[in-house]
């Protein structure tokens, strides 16, 4: 397991329910942020959140039951990480969303499988979210 996947697994490991409440009471800030997001050289951070965040919010009101338990919470750890002030590498300077888009690509393809099921069911097409740009 590489160091980012351990961070990641770690992180999804420690969002406690009470997290998961207060994220879906703020889901609608997460959506602005994400709609908004400007990251300089990382072109499909802004859809690959969108796209966290609808699967987020759709498991969370039961519309689509997941059968990867841990893709929840690293998905919301993912969007979190990307939303908070603080980071690994300081969004204001140069290549600042590298990380980001780094955590946000680790969930995606580590939950590839459970992602392209919820793509089929609601007509996405996942490959584009992991295009290279």
């Amino acid at each position: 397991m590489s160091t980012l996947s351990e961070f990641v697994v770690q992180g999804g490991q420690a969002i406690t329910a009470g997290q998961v409440g207060a994220f879906r009471n703020h889901l609608a800030a997460y959506k602005l942020k994400a709609e908004t997001l400007e990251a300089a050289g990382q072109p499909l951070l802004r859809e690959q959140c969108s796209f966290l965040l609808r699967f987020i919010e759709d498991v969370l009101d039961e519309a689509y039951v997941s059968d990867d338990f841990p893709a929840l919470p690293e998905a919301i750890f993912a969007v979190r990480y990307l939303v908070k002030g603080v980071d690994i590498i300081p969004d204001s300077t140069s290549g600042g969303y590298s990380d980001d888009a780094a955590v946000m690509r680790e969930v995606l393809t580590e939950h590839e499988a459970e992602f392209r099921k919820y793509c089929k069911e609601n007509k996405i097409a996942f490959d584009q979210l992991l295009a290279k740009s």
